[in-house]
């Protein structure tokens, strides 16, 4: 898993990395050479010995300021490596996730994968460069002090690591069944954040509805089971660090009594021995900081094991030599999907949309209309038959270069914390102010926007908070216009809007389909009349295909939903 981490970072990260280690290391080392040049004065002084002050004094203000510019150096180059790697894996990860299939977000829960890009990829971050740079550099000091003390009496040398095996041998065992717990206390918590965020989004519905006493039950046992989840892991931490404690401990202890019996007993000198116990401080260090280490070595490796999951999630397969259509006629050729095993189907579903024409989908609710523009967008592949554009199997051609080629306007529309100009730049984020002004011209809204204070920098809240469904509607219409993509789909746009703002829809859309390849999901009937063909769903089934007039003398679904649509019309306007 460790090598893993270090190959998710470049070679610049890893550089970093390894100078922030070497600098800690020599701020360490600088530390101790500090003890001994004082130890050595304290020595001499002892003995009688004539010393020049002055050296003592220009030798420590010389590994004072070393001391410093490495600490100052060695930290600078942490955070950037800990940038590094924290970036690298977010990029990877939003990369990966826009190669997904619309099905996996319906498994994969937001809240789940906003714990991952949030909490996982920053414990990865602060602990690989952060900690892990202290803990490796801590071990270097503690290499190279161990090899000095040996020189000096390998004895106290012995006593000084005697016990460190038996500890080590405790932690690592300790590790082993601490990575199970940690791995059950995650998921729960995982699992908890996702019900907390369902629960936040739904209070609305759930006030209104029974159903919160049943949410709040599963909230409740799924906060419990973290709970106790929690106290497990940290009895099982406190046990094994414990015992490793004692035993680090117990090293000391075995250091001071043998060197104690060398120097009555042989001739162990007093500088040696106090340069022993005052040094070996240094070099228990790392082990005693072995608590921190191992707790951060879990959280990481957990940590990293669910973002792997995440980047090795299955996504939709790119062709090996990918081709480009020429034309931009869709054909679905005896196509069949269903979700799940048992539920909806769309069964044979055989069509055409001719090039600069446009095609309406109809039929009930769960008659198979949203899943035949999820096909086609590749949200989901095809278990049966194919989908061509120009001829070409879109799984033969580039994911991107196929979207490129499709604008969408849905009727729930989405809109980001940002300007309106920045809402309308994602169709197209190279455009000029010029085409952002004549797109929303087309699109109907610039008379609007030019009204605001700020005009197009005028910001919008999150999911277009202070704008009406016309004014959003408009807005991804002029993302459209400025995407001009050969295709566009339209999911029923007007079917929340207010007469005004349907008036100045319809009129948009009516520009937006001009010369371009439609494909209408409609409610509405009466805003498709004109379509060159309707084609009617119903169960999963195509049952009608035709243009409306055709359809409204045959005795069959579309004259049926027309009917009831027009009764409710009457009836609306009765009461």
């Amino acid at each position: 898993m460790i090598k893993k981490i270090f190959q998710s970072m470049t070679s610049k990260g890893i550089f970093l990395l390894l100078l922030s280690i070497i600098l800690f290391t020599l701020y360490a080392l600088s530390g101790t050479a500090m003890m001994l040049l004082l130890l050595d004065m304290i020595k001499k002084i002892i003995l009688g010995q004539k010393i020049t002050l002055s050296y003592y004094w220009l030798g420590l203000i010389v590994l004072v300021v070393f001391k410093a510019a490495c600490n100052a150096a060695a930290d600078l180059a942490k955070h950037y490596a800990g940038f590094d790697i924290g970036e690298t894996i977010q990029k990877k990860i939003l990369l990966r996730m826009k190669c997904f299939s619309l099905g996996f977000y319906t498994k994969e829960r937001v809240g789940e994968i906003s714990t991952i890009i949030q909490k996982d990829v920053t414990n990865v971050e602060t602990i690989v460069a952060h900690m892990w740079s202290r803990m490796a550099s801590d071990f270097m000091m503690a290499f190279v002090l161990g090899i000095g003390l040996f020189i000096v009496n390998w004895r106290m040398g012995l006593a000084m690591v005697s016990l460190l095996p038996i500890a080590i041998l405790l932690l690592v065992y300790g590790i082993k069944s601490g990575k199970a717990l940690q791995k059950e206390t995650q998921d729960n918590l995982a699992d908890m954040v996702s019900l907390f965020v369902e629960y936040v989004k739904g209070i609305p519905l759930l006030k209104a509805f029974s159903e919160s006493s049943s949410f709040q039950t599963r909230l409740t046992k799924s906060t419990k089971r973290f709970g106790d989840s929690s106290k497990k892991i940290s009895k099982s931490f406190a046990v094994t660090l414990g015992r490793y404690s004692l035993f680090v401990e117990l090293c000391f202890a075995v250091l001071a009594t043998v060197g104690a019996y060398l120097f009555l007993r042989t001739n162990l000198s007093v500088f040696d021995y106090l340069v022993f116990t005052i040094i070996s401080r240094e070099f228990y260090k790392p082990f005693v900081g072995m608590e921190g280490h191992y707790m951060n070595y879990i959280k990481v490796t957990d940590s990293f094991r669910r973002i792997l999951n995440l980047l090795d999630a299955p996504i939709i397969e790119e062709p090996q030599n990918p081709k480009q259509p020429e034309t931009f006629d869709i054909n679905f050729e005896d196509v069949g999907f269903f979700y799940e095993k048992g539920e909806f189907e769309l069964k044979n579903a055989c069509f055409q949309l001719e090039e600069g024409t446009l095609t309406a989908l109809v039929g009930p609710s769960g008659s198979g209309k949203t899943t035949v523009t999820n096909l086609l967008l590749r949200f989901w592949d095809t278990q049966m038959g194919s989908i061509r554009i120009g001829g070409i199997d879109i799984r033969k051609m580039d994911y991107d270069e196929l979207l490129d080629h499709i604008s969408i306007v849905m009727q729930n529309v989405m809109l980001f914390a940002d300007t309106i100009e920045g809402n309308i730049k994602i169709g197209n984020r190279s455009a000029t102010r010029k085409e952002i002004i004549e797109a929303s011209q087309k699109a109907m809204i610039h008379d609007f926007i030019i009204s605001l204070p700020l005009g197009y920098d005028t910001p919008v809240g999150e999911n277009g908070v202070g704008l009406s469904g016309g004014q959003k509607q408009r807005i991804s219409i002029a993302r459209a216009f400025l995407k001009n993509a050969p295709i566009v789909i339209l999911d029923e746009i007007t079917s929340n809007v207010d007469p005004v703002n349907e008036a100045k829809i319809q009129q948009a859309i009516s520009s937006l389909a001009q010369n371009r390849t439609v494909l209408v999901i409609a409610h509405h009937l009466r805003t498709i009349r004109s379509a060159d063909k309707i084609i009617v769903f119903n169960e999963g089934e195509i049952v009608q295909t035709g243009i409306h007039d055709r359809l409204m003398k045959q005795s069959g679904l579309y004259q049926r939903l027309w009917q009831s649509q027009e009764e409710a019309k009457e009836w609306n306007l009765s009461h």
